[in-house]
């Protein structure tokens, strides 16, 4: 692959109330040769005028995942080099993903499965799972949107008629997310780069920094990298890029989600990070194809 060519960081129109690092890889990139350009997913691009494509910040997709995919099909159709690739988008982008890596033994937080919410299935589920709170999330979702924390009893209208025809997942409310927080292990063409601690705001569960989340990096933990590592095994391939979102729950460590697609990375929290991923991206790009 010639260098010199440029990049495609593929991101969204608007930004405006989201946090992303992904301006931290153009000075490395342009070190190795490489000129960055953030490209929205949206609208007409050719896609063949760039070296590749790394998918980073397209977080408006949830309401148009068929445009979105349909998008990524294009990039791929074109031939440009594509990360993650067409079929880890198909898999990963819903999270039913998680279903097939508890197939493969893969230590999941328990889940219950919907194509629509109703109030007995939410009943049905506070029985299955035996907790005291549920968390509800969409399978297709980003940045913790329409993520409800359930007591038992009635659920609001606006909340059954959001999810009245939409397939969910609940899970039980981990009071370890709250305790010790979140762990994400970040891997670039599978070498560990860093992990980061993120615990919620007071008052609330959701650990995302656009909600109030507090972050920061730590040392990897042999127990959680074991884990995290022997999930990314279970991949057909090796991805660019990984995160391993892992939570120490009283039963083990459990696997909260495995982010392929579009996940933050908050390379300004390690030193040398936006370093680490430009040299994955430089080594995938110069790879014989």
């Amino acid at each position: 692959m010639k260098k010199h060519g440029p990049v495609a960081l593929l991101t969204t129109d608007d930004l405006h109330g989201h946090v992303t690092d992904d301006e931290l890889l153009v000075e490395p990139l342009a070190a190795l040769g490489w000129q960055a350009e953030f490209v929205p997913w949206r609208g007409a691009v050719n896609w063949r005028s760039y070296a590749g494509v790394v998918i980073r910040s397209p977080w408006d997709y949830t309401g148009a995942a068929a445009q979105f995919v349909a998008t990524i099909e294009s990039i791929a159709a074109a031939g440009t080099p594509l990360a993650n690739s067409l079929s880890i988008v198909r898999w990963n982008l819903d999270k039913r993903y998680l279903r097939d890596l508890q197939g493969l033994g893969v230590p999941v937080v328990p889940t219950v499965w919907l194509e629509g919410l109703t109030q007995a299935s939410v009943d049905r589920a506070f029985d299955t799972l035996d907790c005291p709170e549920l968390v509800l999330k969409p399978v297709l979702g980003a940045s913790a949107r329409d993520t409800f924390r359930l007591s038992p009893g009635p659920l609001s209208k606006a909340t059954l008629g959001s999810f009245n025809e939409r397939a969910c997942m609940l899970q039980p409310f981990l009071p370890e997310i709250v305790s010790e927080g979140e762990h994400s292990l970040f891997y670039f063409a599978g070498a560990l780069s860093h992990v980061v601690n993120k615990r919620p705001a007071a008052g609330d569960f959701r650990v995302q920094e656009e909600h109030g989340g507090r972050l920061r990096a730590v040392a990897a933990e042999p127990t959680m990298t074991t884990v995290a590592e022997g999930v990314l095994a279970q991949l057909e391939e090796q991805p660019l890029y990984a995160r391993v979102d892992l939570v120490k729950t009283g039963e083990g460590i459990r696997l909260m989600e495995l982010e392929l697609v579009e996940p933050s990375l908050y390379l300004r929290l390690s030193e040398g990070a936006p370093a680490r991923l430009a040299g994955a991206i430089d080594r995938w790009l110069s790879a014989d194809k």
